[in-house]
């Protein structure tokens, strides 16, 4: 059997109801069959004869079933390329529609609406356009992709997605949901590299899983998740505050967020096939040792490489809105983002009932709470040691449950304010376990 089909206007294609009667006959007969199995003696030869007849309507309905899917998979991808501005071909052999749905995007500033498309062996980047349309931002294949949720309670909505081409920190409405995507495009990555493994036999399953599981990327063979902007109040690695001229910049390596004196070298990287980029110290360092493990014999630097020493020593000449502080070694033992914390997240904090309210990031680690400005600082603005402090929860109709006191000896220390009552009950048993030996 086959589908009939004819195109009927851009994104719709007709299915011929001739496929739904079949589809019904077939339903139809196997009931009847398995009905009049069940009246004959298992030994008399209408038993055998019905039941081979049966497994060939079985097996037919099956097949029927499967094409009408094909065909309904078929119709999907054409209406999703109708859907796209511009030329794309989405309709390849093999390729299976698995989900779609719109995310927000955290570019550096701003969260933006974008729309997805998972296939079993892609997932389709676009961005809305007008009502039904979209524009193709990038189709990233889910060779090497790899998906994950961000440890930190406070992001908990959020999906990192890397791959070679890009990487993204994704964010949905709920957490639910962001959960039915992770499993969505994790199941798809797994089945599509049993699909590969099948082409080298070379490789067992068991020995690509552990592969996949244990693999670290080259440094600049994948393109790295952007820190977004409003994550970092400082640089992350000579710690200067950044202002209105003195500027954030992204490593195109690891992604960290830099200023320009700690950034002022550039390096060929693989996933930009050698095109020059900006890169920290850190990784122009990495990058370089790397090369030189590759390439032992040769002592000059490549062409695909192009430090800027010049650059360097003339920005560190010229004045600018540079402000470092300096920080004491305490502040710069636990960044904002360790992940072995008793607690992390958001929180708003008062010296007092009538005091201004502050947003800060706060971590409780070893007993000890420590305050950043924003949730990737490197280095604390200050720790407070909780042993001897004590928790009271505040309790009135404007409070909602969600404010709670530090005190010290009877004394109120920090006034703090949770997003949600449930958020803060998880606070205060932090706190409270941090204040006991």
């Amino acid at each position: 059997m086959s589908l009939i089909y004819r195109p009927s206007g851009p994104g719709f294609l007709y299915c011929s109801p001739v496929d739904n009667a079949l589809m019904l006959t077939l339903g139809r007969s196997c009931a009847f069959g398995r009905y009049y199995l069940k009246n004959l003696l298992e030994d008399s030869g209408d038993y055998r004869d019905t039941q081979d007849a049966l497994a060939v309507v079985i097996e037919v309905a099956n097949h029927a079933n499967d094409t009408m899917k094909q065909g309904d998979n078929f119709q999907k991808l054409m209406q999703i390329q109708y859907s796209l501005n511009g030329h794309h071909e989405i309709v390849q052999p093999g390729r299976v529609f698995l989900k779609e749905g719109i995310l927000m995007k955290l570019s550096r500033k701003v969260m933006q609406p974008r729309m997805f498309f998972l296939f079993n062996d892609a997932l389709l980047y676009t961005t809305p356009v007008q009502s039904g349309m979209y524009k193709l931002n990038n189709m990233l294949s889910l060779a090497g992709m790899k998906v994950r949720k961000p440890t930190q309670e406070a992001y908990q909505n959020e999906l990192k997605i890397e791959s070679v081409e890009r990487s993204f920190i994704l964010s949905a409405s709920s957490a639910p949901e962001r959960d039915e995507w992770l499993e969505a495009i994790s199941r798809s990555i797994e089945e599509y590299a049993k699909k590969r493994i099948t082409f080298c036999p070379s490789r067992s399953l068991d020995e690509a899983d552990s592969e996949d599981k244990d693999e670290v990327s080259p440094l600049g063979s994948k393109a790295p998740i952007w820190i977004p902007d409003t994550r970092a109040t400082m640089c992350m690695i000579c710690t200067s505050e950044f202002t209105l001229t003195w500027r954030r910049h992204h490593c195109r390596a690891c992604g960290k967020i830099v200023c320009q004196a700690c950034s002022s070298n550039k390096y060929g990287l693989d996933y930009l096939k050698n095109q020059p980029a900006r890169v920290c110290e850190h990784c122009f360092q990495e990058l370089q040792k790397l090369d030189h493990q590759h390439s032992p014999k040769f002592g000059s630097p490549g062409n695909h490489k192009s430090p800027s020493s010049a650059l360097s020593s003339v920005l560190h000449s010229i004045p600018s809105g540079r402000k470092q502080k300096k920080i004491p070694a305490a502040l710069k033992e636990v960044s904002a983002n360790t992940e072995d914390s008793s607690m992390s997240g958001y929180l708003y904090r008062s010296k007092g009932n009538k005091k201004p309210w502050k947003h800060l990031w706060f971590v409780i680690k070893n007993k000890v709470l420590y305050t950043y400005a924003a949730s990737e600082d490197v280095a604390a603005l200050e720790s407070q040691p909780l042993l001897g402090f004590t928790v009271t929860q505040v309790k009135d109709e404007n409070s909602e449950s969600r404010v709670f006191q530090l005190l010290h000896k009877n004394m109120l220390f920090y006034v703090f304010k949770a997003d949600d009552a449930h958020s803060a009950q998880k606070w205060i048993e932090a706190f409270q376990e941090g204040t006991i030996l």
